[in-house]
């Protein structure tokens, strides 16, 4: 019914998204969207309030280059504002509440939610671009224009995760890589709900020629910290994130792909 919550479920982790305050076309296209991980779990899930109300955006689009997330904490929750959605979420009590104007997206919003989420259960949600291959997972990571969107149109037979953002945690002992709603440039490519143990963290960097080089830990730390989003803000929260990279460095190995664009590369993670 139209005025039952959402549920979804992303990497274990449970979100109830009440969306009886939207306009229907926009209820609609958020529960098309999220359809893949619709679901819940035994767990107690996230609520989150979605709200939409006319008026002008919370940060004027004109004055940015680049797309505007600000986030800060403040009485212990975290205080969200883009160019279209402003909101809190407060972990400790499980909820959460966004507002959007007519443009406004609620992924944005939920990417904040779970890298904070993911955090307090030991994982990440790491900026990159993520492909099962033969029931193993390989996560590509760097920054923006590394590569990541061009690895993964490369690997379209595979089971592609995504081309922007994969959660990375601890599951049973292991290291497991997880799908997530969210995309980058290829918004074509469908939502995959799919985990796999992970096998490999490639750091990408294009070159003339296909090469896998070893990263020392302390340079496997650093890149993969730079590309974890939205929570390196805080003190405490930057540190624990160091210490997540340093576990997961000691457990997957961690290579940089040097790869031009065909999808020759895959001979040599196989």
């Amino acid at each position: 019914m139209a005025d039952e919550p959402l549920s979804i479920l992303i990497a274990g982790i449970a979100a109830e998204l009440d969306l009886s305050r939207l306009p229907p076309e926009t209820r609609a296209g958020i529960v098309s969207t999220y359809a893949p991980f619709a679901g819940t779990n035994a767990a107690v899930p996230i609520h989150v309030c979605v709200e939409f109300a006319p008026g002008a955006p919370f940060i004027e689009p004109e004055q940015h280059r680049e797309w505007q997330i600000r986030t800060r904490e403040r009485a212990g929750q975290v205080q969200y504002t883009s160019f279209y959605e402003r909101g809190w979420i407060d972990l400790s009590a499980g909820i959460a509440y966004v507002l959007l104007r007519r443009a406004g997206n609620l992924e944005n919003f939920l990417r904040v939610l779970y890298a904070r989420e993911c955090l307090a259960r030991g994982g990440l949600l790491l900026h990159a671009s993520g492909v099962i291959r033969n029931g193993r997972g390989y996560v590509f990571f760097g920054p923006s224009g590394a590569g990541k969107t061009t690895v993964t149109r490369l690997s379209r037979d595979e089971t592609v995760l995504s081309d922007d953002l994969v959660i990375v945690a601890p599951h049973h002992g292991c290291c497991w890589v997880y799908g997530v709603p969210f995309r980058g440039t290829m918004s074509e490519a469908p939502r995959t709900n799919a985990a796999a143990p992970l096998c490999g963290l490639f750091a990408l960097d294009k070159a003339p020629t296909h090469r896998v080089v070893e990263l020392a830990p302390v340079y496997a730390v650093a890149q993969l910290a730079a590309c974890v989003p939205f929570v390196m803000g805080q003190a405490a929260a930057a540190a624990q994130v160091v210490a997540i990279c340093t576990a997961l460095a000691a457990k997957v190995p961690v290579r940089t792909l040097h790869f031009r664009p065909d999808a020759g590369f895959w001979n040599l993670l196989d």
